[in-house]
């Protein structure tokens, strides 16, 4: 039966050369032929790239490793050792080699195999993109035939460098890479058009049994992908292409070694370093896009990542674990973004993304709700904003660090001490508790949270009546809570994190392109942001050192029980967020600090730590990484004060207007500014007002 089979196949076949006789048959095994009008390389599946914003690579992502290039593109060297290799009659046939199909039935005959080889270069660009991919793989006479008829068809409807361009970009060379454009890539990190002799002469092997010949497999893999390579390396001296002593000269080159050795050094596909933020494009792109595009469409996706800022981020959340890991601190994050418009220029989600003990895959900056997490006194800033926009307060205004009961509550501060009556501005500087709790409960939880929303906070607040609410212990984004922040510095317009400055299809053509501009919103007033980044400038000067000479304003934020520190802040043209935490995996707390949770039941995802304050991260983590970044960065200049914001005197006993003798604060002009003058307005308790003596006039001078 295989016998008549094969037989019906070469009567066929010659038949179809000149002779009318077989139509029947014909008719019988094309049946309904799939269509080849749709074949062209813009239709295949290709790779889709994510880059940084300077154009560097961050990850491939495909089902078929592939970048279509034009046959302009791919080295005449490999196009000739493909065709010495796979069909050297590739130009003169019609795209089927009945001389070479005859020897290869012979072959399977006389060898009792049913291989039916001898396909051209035209029959395995049917067999690859026309065939479905059950007909392709089944060893049948039908198939077969179909396969001829499909590729006479194809050489009618095509040039030879049609056909040739279509196979150099579909065809498989193992190692999940498709065409020849990334088999360049993959296996010597060049373009297809610069390949040489000796490296498209390997490549030009592969196809035939790429998982075979693979280099970077077991040895007997490598073993075979020589012996295979010196094969093609005679064929090309055979067909005069190659020299014999060219061929040797090459084979016993260091091409295999170098190329191993480039292997080697080369990242894993999804890099621990980067791998939170393409998770965060990855969830971006199927959500707009779809999985089929994403994988298999060939895009370009351009990102507002810096990877050396990246790098530089990760460095600093790593040291800062380090240095910490005897208070228990496992894991941490780091976010930096573009002020102005949100660009996400860093994202560390976590200390180690492979480290299932600290579910180092749940991005802790809070791109999904899964690692929100409480901020602590950094919250304040929405108290004290919203009371200083209500004209409620000014920074000038003393507030009570003294009465520790509130609503019939009892709280204390950090270090368990009271300071009397503050100004705001020393109370946020000191990240005093009990002056936010007084001003909270004053103005109301409704115009804090109001305040906070109005800025791009969705995170709900548990109960925004109770006073606590200004300590920060509700989860919170990150994300969005450094978005918020940036608003401060930008001249008040509410921005949200963007990851993505320009899509391009396969084609080129642009499918998104970032707009700062798009949807921007006045949130609040330059004057209040402007008076609230200088307030915020407290915190830094009183923490971090040389910082405080330099346009940096900031706050630092501990959440209870040290379950997690913060230090967020901005300069006029970076914002940045940095965390230290302790996470286990399961439900039990590990940190060895679980007795520090007197108030709630610890577990893997609250854990404490030992003491850890927010100002901790802002000398360990976020200070160094700012120092670090400006050493090749220029410092921008300071903020602008705007004409809505004025100076005044006041006096130190309770912030009222004074002609001279007091100290200068600023203050929104009108609302903002000191409505009293000094002496008016004492804190309960505080002794009576007595001006200051007027200076006694200078005697006159004696004459002589």
């Amino acid at each position: 039966m295989r016998f008549s089979l094969v037989a019906l196949i070469v009567i066929s076949a010659t038949a179809l050369v000149g002779t009318g006789a077989t139509i029947g048959v014909v008719d019988y095994f094309a049946g309904d032929l799939p269509s080849i009008d749709a074949i062209q390389t813009a239709n295949l599946i290709q790779t889709t790239r994510i880059l940084d914003r300077n154009g560097n690579l961050i990850e491939a992502l495909y089902h078929e490793n592939r970048t279509v290039v034009p046959l302009s593109k791919i080295s005449v060297k490999l196009q000739r050792a493909t065709i010495d290799t796979e069909d050297r009659t590739f130009y003169a046939n019609s795209g089927v080699d009945y001389r070479r199909l005859l020897i290869a039935i012979v072959y399977d005959l006389t060898h009792r195999t049913g291989t039916l080889g001898g396909s051209t270069i035209t029959e395995q660009v049917v067999k690859n993109d026309v065939l479905d991919t059950t007909e392709a793989q089944s060893r049948t006479i039908s198939r077969k035939f179909r396969e001829l008829l499909l590729a006479e068809e194809m050489e009618r409807r095509y040039t030879k460098q049609q056909i040739l361009e279509l196979y150099l970009n579909s065809i498989n060379y193992g190692n999940g890479a498709y065409g020849a454009e990334a088999a360049a890539e993959t296996y010597f990190q060049v373009h297809a058009s610069e390949l040489s002799w000796a490296q498209a002469s390997f490549l030009a092997g592969l196809p035939q049994a790429p998982s075979d010949y693979d280099p970077f497999g077991t040895p007997d893999q490598l073993d075979a992908a020589k012996v295979r390579w010196r094969e093609v390396l005679d064929g090309m001296v055979a067909v005069g292409d190659l020299s014999g002593s060219a061929a040797d000269t090459i084979y016993a080159g260091d091409l295999v070694t170098r190329m191993l050795t480039l292997h080697k050094s080369l990242a894993i596909a999804h890099n621990p370093l980067t791998a939170h933020f393409v998770d965060y494009i990855v969830a971006y792109i199927k959500q707009r896009y779809g999985d089929v595009a994403l994988y298999e469409g060939g895009l370009t996706i351009t990102t507002t990542l810096d990877l050396s800022t990246q790098a530089m981020a990760d460095k600093w959340v790593k040291s800062g674990v380090r240095t910490y890991a005897k208070r228990g601190v496992n894991t941490g994050a780091m976010l930096v973004m573009n002020p102005s418009d949100g660009e996400i220029l860093a994202m560390v989600g976590s200390a180690d993304y492979n480290n299932a003990a600290i579910r180092g895959q749940i991005n802790l900056t809070g791109t999904d709700p899964l690692g929100w997490r409480g901020v602590g006194s950094s919250f304040k800033v929405y108290t004290y904003g919203a009371a200083l926009q209500a004209g409620l307060v000014t920074p000038a205004s003393l507030l009570n660090d003294s009465t520790s009961v509130i609503g019939g509550h009892s709280f204390s501060d950090w270090d368990g001490k009271h300071e009397g009556f503050i100004t705001l501005r020393t109370a946020l500087a000191q990240s005093r508790n009990l002056p936010a709790l007084w001003t909270y409960s004053s103005e109301g939880g409704e115009r804090v949270v109001s305040f906070m929303h109005n800025l791009g906070v969705t995170a709900p607040i548990q109960t925004p009546d109770g006073v606590a609410t200004t300590l920060g212990p509700d989860a919170i984004s990150m994300t969005e809570h450094l978005a918020a922040y940036s608003a401060f510095d930008n001249g008040g317009y509410r921005v949200a994190a963007h990851a993505v400055l320009r899509v391009t299809d396969s084609s080129g053509k642009v499918l998104e392109a970032l707009d700062a501009n798009a949807g921007r919103v006045s949130v609040v007033s330059p004057e209040l942001g402007y008076m609230m980044t200088d307030l915020l400038r407290g915190p830094v000067k009183l923490y971090l050192g040389g910082l405080g000479a330099r346009p940096v304003a900031g706050k630092s934020g501990t959440t209870e029980a040290y379950t997690g520190s913060i230090f967020i802040g901005y300069t006029p043209d970076l914002a940045v967020a940095a965390s230290l935490m302790h996470i286990d995996a399961g439900a039990s707390c590990n940190s060895g600090y679980a007795y520090l949770a007197t108030t709630f039941p610890p577990s893997g995802w609250q854990c404490p730590t030992s003491v850890l304050f927010g100002e901790n991260v802002g000398v360990s983590v976020w200070k160094p990484f700012l120092e670090e970044y400006y050493s090749s960065h220029p410092w921008p200049a300071f903020w602008a004060q705007p004409a809505g914001v004025v100076s005044r005197q006041v006096c130190s006993y309770d912030g009222g207007y004074v002609s001279s003798g007091g100290y200068n604060e600023i203050f929104l002009k009108g609302v903002g500014e000191p409505r009293y003058p000094c002496g008016a307005n004492p804190y309960p308790g505080e002794q009576p007002y007595v001006p200051p003596a007027p200076p006694a006039p200078a005697p006159s001078p004696s004459p002589h």
